[in-house]
């Protein structure tokens, strides 16, 4: 080759590189983020100093979706928390990436988000984990990170702490009687289950978890020896021998952190170490497990080799410090930046699983919470499996035990009676034949007290009530069934009506009472209200969706089963502070509306309190026999 072509090749593979290189700066990265705050994103991304960011918001239903759309390659980037990685690590055919983290000012050098530790006295005679038995115990709190799963988590593993599998106990049960057998008296705090009866009487029954508390019969936020520095000052200041916290606390407890007034002396305590060596407290820490940082997760694709994973981490830190700067300081919130945090990007990007174990982390989420098997939810198409199956990922990442299953079966109720499956969520509709199939419900759907329909009527004709015809919308189901039951208390056939247009009296629903306040509602018993009252004065009729059971289901696995739903509502339900993890109650896909649950339900709850709302008055005014017949 002469050296004019040799030339001309060199510069035509460094225009190439360079174009590429060029390319790969104007890339527009696509970050997905849940559909609640995509208008958030959008925001950010309005603002002026935006310039040059090259972002793209692309909406998931929530962040399981997002996981799904980043591994589909429909999507770059998400900002996740250590649960979410989890998901990550699990979910097929992955090759996700953590590549960045989003740390606090405060330790913005530190490898994790914190440290979970065991903070004795020095002149104890504790010198190792299983002299930890029989010790008076101080925890941040029931079901916590640091003062409750970690110790459980770690303890079980080297097999120093023993749960039962007494099938007559549930999961919660077990775990408590492990702590309570395990120490001799504690303080740990906290809402043991979601039914204040239950709760009570697992505190009663363990009440040596309480003793130690500034209100042992109260056992409950607020407590001066809860929290993380609550724990150090049970400890300290109470009657304990051993406390479990994180050691940013320990810090600032014992005024080791510059501007904090200490309230004990740090030279009368030490760190217990894993394999029963002590440490000072003004000296590093042994850790026996630690949380992980909130971070960014890619795909394989997007962070291979080392330009492409330094040109994502530029562009999401040029993002990051918008919404530092952003007048939207929520929206920035929602996208997991705050005014205390700080972007990281990592020197290499790294697997969610390394990521995880590095910290001990994956033990913890996998804590099994001593269920002894799985429940499995029966479905009966391919959207309801891939919705199940979305909430049995989010459900087990964030600590809800048991663990689901999702199992497929044209005929639910005859598998769930037949016992190759645990729970079917069933329709109103459907009740009569879940009854056959000797299954009963347990737990229910509720749209909230504030999500009603009512008989509004002029005032000036409301003592002709019996003769008024009823205006109402006669393709909403709802709104079709309270015009039912109220002609039926009016001794008028329910299905021989259609809607009228007159509107002396009208079916509404309670969100536009407002244009209706001059007017008077009408109550099951014909009684005339003031609208203010339609939490006990309306026409709610329409039976929701249940979950069934077998009707021999132990006592047992009946409340484990509400609490599983319970939990899952208050976490991933509308009011849920998790609703964005994974949308409960809300369009599966674009066009997929009601998969499983009502889009229109707010939570589970574990009875029906309005009176309305029961099975013999669903089928009263079921004017279609077929529909609440053999209909699945």
């Amino acid at each position: 080759m002469g050296y004019t072509k040799a030339l001309h090749l060199a510069t035509a593979i460094l225009g190439v590189a360079a174009l590429a290189l060029v390319q790969a700066d104007e890339q527009i990265y696509r970050m997905c983020v849940p559909q609640k705050y995509y208008q958030d994103c959008l925001d950010l991304l309005k603002d002026p100093s935006e310039a040059g960011i090259l972002m793209q918001c692309v909406a998931g239903r929530d962040r399981i979706d997002c996981l799904d759309k980043i591994n589909q390659r429909k999507a770059d980037v998400l900002a996740s928390e250590p649960e979410d990685m989890y998901v990550a690590y699990h979910t097929k055919n992955q090759d996700y990436r953590v590549i960045s983290e989003i740390r606090t000012k405060e330790d913005k050098d530190a490898e994790f988000r914190y440290e979970g530790i065991i903070l004795v006295k020095k002149n104890s005679n504790i010198n190792s984990m299983k002299e930890l038995r029989g010790k008076k115990s101080c925890h941040t709190g029931f079901g916590r990170n640091v003062g409750y799963k970690i110790p459980i988590t770690k303890l079980k593993n080297t097999q120093i702490l023993k749960v039962s599998l007494d099938p007559e106990l549930s999961a919660t049960d077990r775990e408590l009687k492990a702590l309570s057998e395990f120490f001799s008296q504690s303080c740990l705090v906290g809402t043991y289950s979601p039914y204040p009866d239950t709760d009570r009487l697992l505190k009663k029954k363990y009440s040596n978890l309480c003793a130690l508390c500034e209100k042992p019969e109260q056992c409950n936020y607020p407590d001066k020896y809860s929290g993380y520095d609550g724990a150090i000052r049970c400890l300290d200041k109470g009657k304990g021998e051993v406390a479990f916290t994180k050691v940013q606390y320990i810090k600032k407890y014992f005024g080791l952190t510059p501007g904090a007034t200490p309230e004990g002396d740090p030279s009368e305590f030490e760190y217990l170490c894993e394999d029963g060596s002590r440490r000072p407290v003004t000296g590093p820490a042994c850790s026996w497990a630690q949380r992980p940082w909130t971070g960014y997760i890619s795909n394989a694709d997007s962070v291979n080799g080392e330009e492409k994973l330094h040109n994502l981490q530029n562009r999401l830190e040029k993002f990051f410090e918008n919404g530092l700067h952003a007048e939207n300081k929520v929206a920035a919130q929602h996208l997991l930046i705050n005014e205390n945090a700080v972007y990281h990007s990592k020197p290499e990007a790294v697997e969610p699983k390394v990521y995880l174990e590095r910290a001990g982390y994956k033990d913890v989420i996998e804590r099994d919470g001593s269920a002894i098997r799985k429940m499995r939810l029966c479905v009966r198409t391919p959207l309801e499996l891939a919705k199940c199956d979305s909430m049995r990922r989010a459900a087990y990442s964030r600590d809800i035990r048991p663990e689901l299953e999702c199992v497929q079966d044209q005929d639910c109720l005859n598998a769930v009676e037949n016992k190759n499956a645990d729970l079917v969520v069933v329709p109103g509709s459907q009740y009569v034949d879940a009854r056959q199939e000797k299954l009963k419900p347990v737990v229910y759907e509720s749209y909230g007290p504030d999500n009603v329909y009512v008989a509004v009527v002029e005032p000036s004709v409301s003592k002709d009530l019996q003769k008024l015809p009823i205006n109402y919308d006669a393709q909403n189901k709802r709104a079709s069934l309270a015009a039912n039951f109220l002609n039926k208390r009016r001794n008028i056939n329910p299905c021989q009506n259609s809607p009228s247009t007159e509107k002396n009296l009208m079916i509404v629903h309670s969100s536009e009472l407002e244009q209706h306040k001059d007017k008077q509602l009408v109550c099951p018993s014909l009684e005339v209200k003031a609208v203010t009252e339609y939490h006990t004065c309306n026409l709610e009729a329409n039976l929701p969706s249940a979950v069934f059971i077998r009707e021999n289901t132990s006592p047992v696995e009946q409340e484990t089963i509400k609490q599983l739903f319970v939990s899952i509502s208050s976490k991933f339900g509308k009011e849920g502070k998790l609703s964005d993890v994974f949308a409960l109650f809300a369009p599966f896909e674009k066009d997929a509306k009601n998969v499983l649950f009502d889009d229109d339900a707010t939570e589970f709850v574990t009875e029906l309190k309005n009176p309305n709302l029961n099975e013999q008055i669903y089928n009263e005014l079921a004017c279609d026999k077929q529909s609440i017949s053999k209909s699945r």
